[in-house]
């Protein structure tokens, strides 16, 4: 088998394994914020809110934020629309897509590097060398300060100077 097959079959494995929810509801999730995996747990409001505070409101549910940034009338930097409405009953680890406004412009758009896998003061610096804001997430279920997380995730894009979330160990 050529190694490109053999690494998409690997993916291809661990994904459907993934969804298949193997592992049990008694083990964290490796990049879930949370101590209590499948518990349940209500989605904040976070509407209007400022992305960073949306963030940190999500992660004190036990949920993840996956952001996505899009041109809105709505000023930079606040959610437009949040997947899942206030009081949704998910499980904890769960991840929830916010659209951030990025106002009416999208000029300035940057890739985001990935920087998954290392020390959490590492990936900031990377990440502010590049233009971005950071926010950094402690995951008390996971050890180490290493990034198990980020969005948004490598590859996509974002404004200039706007906020990737990271989620590390503590």
């Amino acid at each position: 088998m050529r190694p490109r097959r053999l690494v998409q079959s690997v993916l291809a494995a661990v994904l459907a394994l993934s969804l298949a929810g193997c592992g049990g509801d008694d083990e964290a999730l490796p990049g879930a914020p949370t101590t209590g995996a499948g518990s349940a747990t209500t989605a904040p409001d976070a509407i209007g809110t400022d992305i960073a505070d949306a963030a940190e409101d999500f992660a004190d549910a036990g949920l993840r934020v996956s952001i996505d940034y899009i041109p809105s009338n709505e000023r930079a930097g606040t959610v437009a629309a949040q997947a899942w409405p206030a009081g949704t009953e998910l499980q904890r680890g769960d991840s929830v897509e916010l659209d951030v406004s990025t106002g009416t412009s999208t000029a300035g758009e940057l890739r985001v590097p990935d920087v998954t896998g290392q020390p959490e003061p590492d990936a900031t610096e990377a990440l502010e060398k590049v233009g971005f804001e950071v926010l950094a997430i402690d995951v008390p279920a996971v050890e180490g300060d290493d990034v198990i997380f980020q969005s948004p995730t490598a590859g996509g894009r974002a404004p200039r100077a706007a906020l990737v979330v990271l989620y590390a160990g503590s």
